[in-house]
């Protein structure tokens, strides 16, 4: 019997080891993302939620198609049917004062939610932006800078406008 009480052949899951195809510059990027989410207070409703009324609100006007999106993603989405009514008026009154207040706030949002979240949230600010049948260069300039915000590759943002115009065209 091994001297290591028969542990050879487990899986070390703790051990830091740097994947070979990874650079340190990688690792430094990942370890300031998860400096900049621990530090801000935003919960991952309120950022969610943040980002779809700011879409909506890019061309300066809340559309009603714009409102009924939102309100349907409200019921669907994971991460924001798992609160009430209520607590979502809360969080609402929340980030209309953090966006009056803070000048980062939408960055502040923006760098708050998981990583992994951040694409498929782009998908749908950007199905909001169309919901009124247009795109205006506000809108524009809007998903540009939260495509930047949450370091979204720029490619896979393109791609995602391109479905989601082609979508919105039938």
């Amino acid at each position: 019997m091994p001297s290591d009480g028969g542990l050879a052949n487990t899986v070390r899951l703790f051990d830091v080891a740097e994947p070979a195809s990874a650079s340190s510059n990688d690792f430094e990027k990942l370890v300031e993302q998860f400096k900049r989410q621990r530090s801000i207070d935003w919960s991952i409703p309120e950022a969610f939620l943040c980002l779809l009324l700011s879409a909506a609100i890019s061309d300066g006007h809340f559309s009603v198609e714009e409102q009924l999106e939102i309100e349907a993603l409200s019921r669907r989405s994971r991460a924001l049917k798992s609160i009430s009514a209520s607590q979502l008026a809360s969080a609402n009154a929340t980030i209309n004062l953090r966006l009056k207040t803070r000048p980062e706030g939408l960055r502040e949002a923006c760098e708050s939610l998981p990583t992994d979240m951040r694409l498929p949230l782009f998908a749908h600010c950007v199905d909001i932006v169309l919901a009124d049948g247009q795109l205006l260069p506000t809108e524009m300039d809007f998903l540009n800078r939260i495509m930047e915000l949450m370091e979204i590759n720029p490619a896979e943002g393109r791609r995602v406008m391109e479905v989601l115009l082609i979508k919105n065209r039938f």
